[in-house]
């Protein structure tokens, strides 16, 4: 029986009441106004307040909250891919629909940016390229795995501090990087700050998900720079790669300083702007950018749109290619080539030092290039070494293949075609595209030869030698192949 007043049990005071039907008993209170606060506390957040939405925090487990958060939530956010892979891991070991993310038909300034629906999976689908990786991964994390089909099952207002803390930990076990936890983390406590601003839920009464948690020290500061001799080494396996798109989507990377979701996510060809010589990013990570793109970026572009059929302005850049097919690609190649501890992201750290030696340090030219909004994130990428500035003081311009790929060499210097290579000029408005009609510069060979530098470089070679090479071995690329 409810009676909404402390009384006296053995040596100590308890309590019982009702709240929205649900019986609620507690004792071990030391004084009667000890328990008469914790009563009010329990209390207060539903007295004169809105109604609850759904069935409450008791009622509903954190898979079906996830379900409800993603629906009402993810459409209105950007990074909402990212989002959905890790919420998904929750609703598949609770065994419901998985997050399927699309594009509106309509796209306004404020959003939304993705529609979101919900999908019964009969079995992942996974490329045969990927599925020993996959593999890989799921018996990495077998241990969290469990946890999380734990958690999923969980009701909402039972979930504790100590569940997420040996979450943490298990996934600190495994060797995944204080990074991926810190997000996985966050992902938990916006739920919870949903769930208590949005659906009125205040159980439990603490973020299980705030500062209590003990967490890893994230330092995901980086500065490695990939030089112009490992990119030499690097080329043979990126030509004779299956895919062909990885060679270009790499290359672009390194002329523009793109991240990565930028070329292979957001950029259609519609958002060329061949005049201008500039890609019109219409939304990015940091939102709407110009990204400026420089005549190696052009003559690539140029060769990429020639290489294919007739496209559509909505048409990708890179068709068919994920994210984890070029990073298997980039580390493959890796491996062939015997080059370490350098991630495919490490080609903006690379891009961006190589233009602050090219434009003398000039951060809002940097900065224009990168897409950064702050100094403080422009300088975590332009990774200037001692050894550089040594270099400088003493005009010595040094060996060319130790400096960042793509400064005084060029990328695809050693790259001919039967009538050489000439660098694209731009054209006027009135110049247009054979396919499109809009502006263009001229179309250089689309089957190429590409002369590869040997791995071992003379101390001091110079740019025109890695470009030349007396005895480079010669490899026939055409961006028309397909991938095996």
């Amino acid at each position: 029986m409810a009676t909404n007043q402390p009384f006296r049990e053995g040596t100590g005071w308890a309590f019982r009441t009702s709240i929205q039907g649900r019986r609620i008993y507690q004792s071990g209170f030391p004084t009667e106004a000890a328990a008469r606060r914790a009563l009010a506390s329990l209390r207060a957040p539903y007295e004169d307040q809105p109604v609850m939405a759904g069935q409450g925090p008791f009622a509903t487990t954190v898979a079906q909250a996830w379900l409800t958060y993603a629906s009402e939530r993810l459409p209105s956010l950007k990074g909402a891919r990212q989002d959905a892979n890790r919420i998904n891991r929750y609703l598949r070991e609770a065994g419901l629909p998985v997050i399927e993310l699309g594009e509106p038909e309509i796209q306004g300034p404020n959003g939304p940016y993705h529609t979101v629906r919900f999908e019964r999976e009969s079995g992942r689908l996974v490329m045969n390229s990927l599925q020993a990786h996959r593999a890989a991964q799921s018996a990495r994390t077998l241990g969290s795995d469990a946890l999380r089909r734990q958690l999923a099952m969980t009701p909402m207002a039972k979930v504790t501090a100590h569940q997420l803390q040996a979450l943490v930990d298990m996934m600190v076990t495994e060797g995944l990087g204080a990074a991926t936890i810190a997000l996985e983390r966050a992902e938990w406590r916006r739920l919870f700050t949903y769930a208590r601003k949005k659906w009125n839920w205040h159980h439990p009464v603490r973020n299980p998900a705030g500062d209590d948690l003990s967490l890893p020290s994230v330092d995901n500061a980086r500065d490695r720079v990939l030089t112009n001799s490992e990119w030499q080494r690097l080329l043979p396996h990126l030509v004779a790669y299956d895919n062909r798109h990885v060679l270009p989507v790499l290359c672009l990377m390194l002329e523009t300083a793109m991240r990565s979701c930028e070329p292979l996510t957001h950029a259609r060809w519609g958002d060329v702007q061949w005049s201008r010589c500039v890609l019109a990013l219409p939304r990015g990570k940091t939102g709407k950018r110009d990204v400026p793109l420089n005549p190696a970026a052009i003559a690539l572009l140029v060769e990429l749109k020639d290489a294919q059929a007739e496209i559509a302005d909505d048409a990708p850049l890179f068709p068919g290619l994920t994210y984890e097919q070029m990073k298997k690609a980039w580390r493959v190649a890796c491996a062939k080539a015997g080059i370490e501890n350098v991630k495919a992201h490490d080609l903006r750290h690379t891009s961006a030092t190589r233009y602050a030696h090219e434009f003398n340090g000039n951060l809002p030219v940097i900065m224009q290039i990168t897409g950064h909004k702050t100094i403080k994130m422009a300088m975590r990428y332009i990774n200037i070494t001692s050894d550089d500035v040594v270099q400088m003081m003493h005009g010595d311009d040094g060996d060319v293949g130790r400096l960042p790929a793509g400064y005084r060499a060029g990328l695809l210097d050693s790259v001919q075609g039967s009538a050489g290579r000439a660098a694209p000029r731009r054209t006027s408005a009135a110049e247009g595209s054979p396919k499109t009609g809009g502006p263009v510069p001229e179309l250089p060979p689309v089957a190429m030869d590409v002369r590869v530098v040997p791995a071992a470089l003379p101390a001091g070679q110079s740019g025109a030698q890695i470009a030349e090479p007396a005895s480079a071995q010669v490899i026939r690329v055409d961006f028309r192949r397909h991938a095996a």
